[in-house]
């Protein structure tokens, strides 16, 4: 059948594509130093009203939460929306951000290269990592919105030149009214 046949084309062509448009792990290996955003904390003792408030304030999807400089938990616009939004949770003047934080967050180096960032959000359905010193104080924050930038910035034709669907789609679709 016709439409077998440019079916079967198309996907050939798809391989071959993808045959030269492979990435090399070597062409991932940018330091999360060179990535990393600055940082913007919250202390343990803040309630999250204040934590909110910072959220809006620096316009920003998350920020780590500190004690004593120390990392001890992130906190973030999903935790509002599923551990907050619409529930009973009382008053958020009083209660501390410690309550919605999540503890104790999977981080990064900033040695680490964007690979390894890639994996842990992956891995883990993180949306924004906190990089590290050795002594577990953050020093900034890589986000899926700064990975996804660099990946089109660095490789522009494999990303950009995408088609929105493969060609097969629009062969199988019904003729005439």
């Amino acid at each position: 059948m016709l439409y077998d046949l440019a079916i079967d084309e198309e996907l050939e062509k798809m391989d071959e594509d993808a045959a030269l448009k492979a990435w090399s792990a070597q062409e991932i290996q940018i330091s999360l130093k060179e990535l990393m955003r600055p940082i913007v904390t919250i202390d343990i003792s803040c309630s999250t009203n204040e934590a909110i408030d910072l959220l809006l304030a620096h316009k920003i999807g998350a920020a780590p939460v500190v004690e004593n400089g120390t990392l001890c938990g992130i906190f973030s616009e999903r935790d509002v929306l599923n551990k907050i939004l619409n529930k009973q949770v009382g008053d958020l003047d009083v209660i501390g951000v410690k309550e919605f934080m999540i503890a104790a967050p999977q981080t990064a180096q900033q040695e680490d290269t964007l690979n390894i960032a890639i994996l842990y959000m992956a891995q883990g359905g993180y949306r924004h990592l906190p990089i590290v010193d050795s002594e577990n104080r953050p020093i900034g924050m890589v986000s899926i919105r700064d990975v996804i930038s660099y990946l089109v910035e660095e490789f522009p034709q494999e990303v950009l030149t995408l088609p929105p669907r493969p060609v097969r789609d629009a062969l199988k679709a019904r003729e005439g009214a």
